[in-house]
């Protein structure tokens, strides 16, 4: 009967030990698994962001580090969301440049190991100079989806692909 209870009290231990529940904590700091035979622990991921008064006037400069002008303002759509910078590029000492509607999502923030910021634009600077820019005092549509599709085609190519095609 002893043996009984033993054997009892050993499958039971076994049972609880096989239907151990996984344990996972999230927090702030990271996440945290907790399971029969792993623990782990993860960095949580960060998320940059960075105050739009931060960005007026970082350089943008292509891969070659070709200067191709600096952000003089953004443009916000219907959702809140970033859509375009005006990337002033041309003229002499500040006058008679023209601006440049560029999509968001064509630019890539860079910094260097002493936190100096840029964006990136993938383009040549003769590329640029071959935009159609416009003027401080008038500035496109940008409601119209026209204007967008036209800006986009632009500036929204693979460089790289001799089919020029539009980027994803």
């Amino acid at each position: 009967m002893r043996s009984l209870w033993l054997s009892l009290a050993a499958v039971s231990l076994l049972a609880v030990s096989a239907n151990a529940q996984v344990r996972v904590d999230v927090g702030n700091g990271g996440v945290q698994v907790d399971a029969p035979g792993v623990r782990a622990n993860a960095a949580a991921p960060t998320a940059a962001a960075h105050r739009g008064s931060k960005l007026m006037g970082l350089a943008v400069k292509n891969r070659d580090n070709e200067d191709l002008g600096k952000i003089e303002d953004l443009v916000i759509d219907e959702r809140g969301h970033v859509r375009y910078a005006a990337v002033s590029y041309g003229g002499f000492l500040g006058f008679n440049n023209k601006l440049f509607a560029v999509p968001w999502k064509a630019l890539t923030l860079k910094h260097d190991t002493s936190n100096n910021y840029w964006v990136e634009l993938n383009v040549s600077k003769k590329y640029i100079e071959s935009a159609e820019g416009f003027d401080k005092e008038k500035w496109p549509t940008f409601a119209d989806p026209e204007v967008n599709a036209k800006i986009d085609a632009f500036y929204l190519r693979d460089t790289t692909n001799p089919n020029n095609t539009i980027k994803p």
